[in-house]
């Protein structure tokens, strides 16, 4: 791990007040792209260069060795491999590998849709490589004065400023035509504390840098002996949008939700204050950063979050398949029971990822923290005698784990990436417990899932949990977390050989169809802000904030007053707008809005110039 930044007096002294930054440029509300009079000179972003220390990266995107222009690196071998990599199809093969050369570069957009084919492997080599909806810049932050300087860069200039960690980022929050993009990822520490103390919490915890994943911050607090609430992908950011978001987990129904976990922010405002946000100090921050949405309020430097005391993990796993002859309809019956069994599934803290396609239910990880093989056996028997007298031949196994540690690698792994495949068509809904507790309504949702991946375009991933009666902190957690017992996640994966309207069409059949009839079936529910398909129709602010909104609004006006930070579908985004020629503007009289959640491309070539 890289040796964690210190701070002397002088600078914290200049963090820790209010920088005087400039007004936006000729009083204007949108910021400057290429080719406006004040979009910054090259002496200009050279001089940014010098003040974080030669980490600006200027963006040559990946794709470059795929075409012959403009940057001239054309290299068909190059080419043919990142083709592999790059297209997600291909995962199955090469697990390991799956988002990471998207992760490990500081502004590759991990989601085809923003990405728009403007620099990809697979479009012809003779069309040219544009920067397209690429950050024009990159800082590759190593601390809070490269915040401090990349915020103050951004405003002086008047450019648009992105924050990318991972970009693990369906809205395309973490990348933009023209702007600076603050890349976080190579802020990888962990600082183990045994004996934390504060008001509300004395126990073991660790200050995880922004840059740190769910894989890495596993690995680091296992060799101290204890374990940590994280995602079920490895790549992910644990101090991003995961813990901003809410964050589910395997650990889910014993610890709770990953913003729960937070005991302090370590974030540098837009206004230029570096900050430590608690529950007892700036407590309107620490609520909104715990659970309002990532990429909103600040810039999270690091996240100081409770560990716990490792121990053995029992692990199952259940899969059956349909082979039912037209008419029948034991299959699904199978899977109408596997549903109402979600209540008894995630009694002691279990939880359950599985996946449902219209021909398998894979049910690949039932999790017994603190138990053993006989519990699992237990847990499982009244279903798979359900599974026996409907006839379905399945196959159980069961596992043994010393550590959660090893459960993850076991069922998760291999750390610290994991066999996550990366999604890019895909839509979270909140499953509440009295859905699956009433036998009609079960059956409705049943049927939606069913009517959902009945022609192979998609299948359904849910994670089974129950966070009743679970203590946590106040914090902006959207309320339907706490009475759902799962969320369930259509995913689709895009087709780079396929013309892009053909895409589209699929992410517009999940908008316009299944994604309502998937809130039909979830009445008065939520959805998971993290994986919400950008072109989602339905009342975003109701299904990803509820009544925590007009507070968080206020929050978002007080510590970004001058309205630096814009996400798709993030707090106060209704209130930007993008003009013809994909400026991002503030206020309402401009061009598109961004809550008509269609993407404006600007596709832009590369500025000759070099650091």
């Amino acid at each position: 791990m890289r040796p964690k930044v210190s701070l002397n007096g002088s600078l914290l002294a200049l963090l820790s007040a209010p920088l005087a930054l400039a007004e936006i440029s000729h009083g204007s509300t949108c910021r400057n792209i290429h080719g406006d009079a004040g979009w910054p000179r090259p002496y200009e972003w050279a001089e940014l260069n010098q003040t974080v220390n030669g980490q600006l990266i200027q963006t040559v995107p990946m794709g470059s060795v795929c075409h012959h222009e403009p940057f001239g690196v054309y290299n068909q071998t190059a080419c043919d491999e990142l083709r592999q990599d790059w297209d997600f199809r291909h995962w199955k093969f090469k697990v390991w590998e799956m988002g990471q050369i998207h992760v490990t570069h500081p502004s590759e957009i991990m989601n085809p849709y923003y990405q728009n084919q403007s620099c990809d492997p697979f479009t012809s080599p003779d069309s040219p490589c544009e920067l397209g909806n690429y950050a024009s810049y990159s800082i590759n932050v190593t601390g809070p004065e490269d915040v401090l300087a990349g915020i103050r860069f951004a405003k002086e200039k008047n450019i648009r400023l992105v924050i990318k960690n991972t970009g693990h980022d369906y809205h395309g929050r973490s990348s933009g035509g023209s702007s600076l993009a603050l890349w976080m990822y190579n802020l990888k520490t962990a600082e183990v504390m045994h004996h934390y103390e504060s008001p509300l919490y004395n126990g073991p915890a660790v200050k995880l840098g922004a840059g740190m994943g769910v894989g890495e911050s596993y690995m680091a607090v296992h060799e101290y002996g204890y374990r940590i609430v994280g995602g079920e992908c490895g790549t992910v950011g644990v101090a991003g949008g995961y813990s901003q978001g809410g964050g589910h987990s395997v650990l889910t129904s014993e610890r709770g939700l990953g913003s729960d976990q937070v005991l302090e922010w370590e974030v540098v405002t837009p206004a230029g204050e570096l900050l430590i946000a608690t529950p007892t100090h700036n407590a309107d921050l620490y609520w909104a950063l715990s659970g309002g949405g990532g990429g909103t309020y600040g810039v999270v430097v690091s996240s100081t979050v409770k560990i716990f005391p490792d121990g053995p993990f029992a692990g199952g796993a259940l899969v059956f398949n349909n082979t039912d002859t037209p008419g029948h309809e034991v299959f699904w019956k199978g899977v109408e029971l596997w549903y109402k069994y979600f209540p008894s599934f995630t009694v002691n803290n279990n939880t359950v990822q599985f996946v449902l396609l219209n021909s398998t239910l894979d049910a690949q990880a039932i999790n017994l923290p603190g138990q053993d093989i006989a519990a699992v056996h237990r847990l499982m028997a009244p279903y798979l005698a359900e599974l026996d007298n409907l006839g379905i031949i399945y196959r159980f196994t069961t596992e043994y784990s010393e550590s959660y540690y090893d459960h993850f690698n076991n069922y998760y792994g291999p750390l610290p990436h994991g066999a996550e495949p990366v999604t890019t068509i895909l839509y979270a809904r909140l499953v509440p417990r009295r859905v699956v507790q009433d036998p009609t309504a079960n059956a409705k949702l049943v049927d939606t899932m069913r009517s959902l991946v009945q022609d192979g375009k998609f299948l359904i991933g849910c994670g089974v949990f129950d966070l009743r009666g679970k203590t946590h902190p106040d914090n902006a957690v959207l309320p339907a977390w706490r009475d759902a017992q799962a969320v369930c996640i259509a995913n689709g994966f895009w087709d780079f050989e396929a013309p892009t309207a053909n895409n589209v069409a699929v992410k517009e059949e999940l908008v316009d169809f299944h994604a309502p009839a998937m809130d039909a079936a979830t009445p008065g529910s939520g959805v998971y802000m993290n994986e919400v398909d950008p072109l989602y129709k339905g009342d975003w602010k109701e299904a990803m904030y509820g009544v925590n909104y007009d507070r968080l609004l206020a929050i978002k006006n007080k510590y970004d007053p001058d309205h630096m930070l814009f996400g798709h579908m993030s707090v106060g985004s209704d209130e930007f707008r993008f003009d013809e020629r994909g400026r991002l503007c503030y206020g309402h009289s401009f061009g598109h809005s961004d809550s008509e959640s269609r993407l404006v491309v600007q596709q832009f070539g590369p500025i000759k110039f070099e650091l």
